[in-house]
């Protein structure tokens, strides 16, 4: 609890639940509002992030490990930005389909990746053996008050830009856009602060 890193992690991991859940939680209604997508294709491709999701935290720990020596805060900002571009990516490139499916495959590898990092082995590396269960608790804490404040604020972010039209109701989503790609660059941001070396 007093060491301030774990509390700048906890940060970044709750920002980038913010941009984890959004896609999850309102990705769908975004392709259909957005470029048109029936349901079931926008479904479809909203799971793509998720299956990606798998391999991004089964090479985690090897890709740190091997490739960058136990520096996961240097992989993290990495696969932050990673996150930050196929989020752009996602909101901005129109309605092919893919498009819209690299930007879930990239997504979903980074996600995977900062799950197992910000939520997990960065914090075990900044603490104390002892410390670890306290420094995971806290993390996990934050990471799921920004999910859930992101869905507070995404609703009221989209319902505010709400028009009916002829009884039909239209979404406008740049407001809650803007808002899920400063949490993601925040995330990166944060964890570049993070390594080894932080002990309190």
């Amino acid at each position: 609890i007093r060491n301030p890193f774990v509390w700048v992690l906890a940060l970044s991991s709750a920002f980038m639940y913010v941009s984890r859940y959004a896609v999850n939680g309102w990705g769908v209604l975004f392709l259909q509002e957005v470029k048109g997508y029936s349901l079931a294709l926008a479904t479809q491709v909203i799971s793509v992030n998720a299956l990606l999701g798998i391999v991004g935290t089964v090479f985690s720990g090897w890709l740190s490990d091997t490739l960058f020596h136990g520096r996961r805060n240097v992989l993290a900002f990495g696969f932050g930005v990673l996150n930050t571009v196929a989020l752009c990516l996602f909101l901005y490139s129109g309605d092919g389909i893919l498009v819209n499916m690299l930007s879930m495959v990239l997504f979903g590898m980074a996600i995977g990746v900062l799950i197992c990092f910000l939520g997990g082995l960065m914090a075990i590396d900044i603490v104390p053996r002892e410390a670890t269960g306290a420094a995971l608790g806290i993390v996990g804490m934050a990471s799921y008050i920004g999910a859930g404040l992101q869905d507070i604020v995404s609703g009221w972010l989209i319902n505010e830009g709400k028009t009916v039209v002829d009884g039909v109701a239209r979404y406008d989503f740049e407001a809650a856009a803007l808002f899920w790609i400063a949490a993601s660059a925040l995330s990166f941001i944060l964890a570049l602060f993070v390594s080894k070396r932080s002990h309190a």
